[in-house]
């Protein structure tokens, strides 16, 4: 949030606008956190041709239908390792979660 995001030249210039308001660093004026909420998101121009009462429904045909061999082929997905590490250790008085 703190830094410059820089868009492609092919980048929609309504997806680039509603990419902007989400990265807002100030939280007083990032869409999802206004007065509308999740509404000023939705009603995006982004959104205009999309028709949520159908997308609900699972009417919309999905835009990319990866090939699969069978429903448990995960081939389409990439390979990353498992880690050893142990995630490093946070101290008592950081600790967000000392009150639950």
């Amino acid at each position: 949030l703190a830094g410059k995001v820089y868009f492609p030249k092919y980048f929609d210039k309504n997806a680039k606008a509603l990419v902007k308001k989400l990265l807002t660093a100030d939280l007083s004026k990032r869409f999802g956190n206004l007065k509308d909420g999740s509404n000023d998101i939705l009603q995006h121009k982004w959104f205009s041709t999309l028709d949520f009462a159908r997308l609900e429904q699972h009417l919309h045909p999905a835009p990319f239908k990866p090939v699969m061999k069978d429903d448990l082929d995960v081939s389409n997905f990439e390979d990353i390792p498992d880690s050893n590490e142990l995630p490093p250790i946070v101290p008592h008085q950081s600790d967000p979660f000392v009150d639950w």
